[in-house]
């Protein structure tokens, strides 16, 4: 099967960069899974390449989004425990 090339319009990119730089990093992460899906093969790459966003990411995004989101706290962006450890106090860094 022959690879199939997504072109996107430069606008579009444009958009998409101008709306992420607003949004929060779970906000990021399902807004990149829905464009994923939207171009089909390819679309994880093109995200990624736009926007800066780690493949892994925009995977992880579209799983939560096929999971009806309902794994995903409403009232918080990172899930209990995620993120840096906070530095003990007198730790150098």
């Amino acid at each position: 099967m022959a690879a199939v090339e997504v072109v996107i319009p430069e606008a579009v990119e444009g958009h998409v960069k101008v709306v992420f730089d607003q949004l929060n990093e779970k906000h990021r992460r399902w807004v990149a899974a829905l464009l994923s899906e939207v171009v089909g093969h390819g679309g994880t790459k093109w995200v990624s390449e736009v926007t800066g966003l780690d493949t892994k990411t925009v995977r992880q995004g579209r799983l939560d989004v096929a999971a009806g989101l309902s794994d995903c706290p409403r009232d918080r962006v990172r899930r209990v425990g995620g993120g840096r450890p906070p530095l003990k106090k007198g730790s150098a860094p």
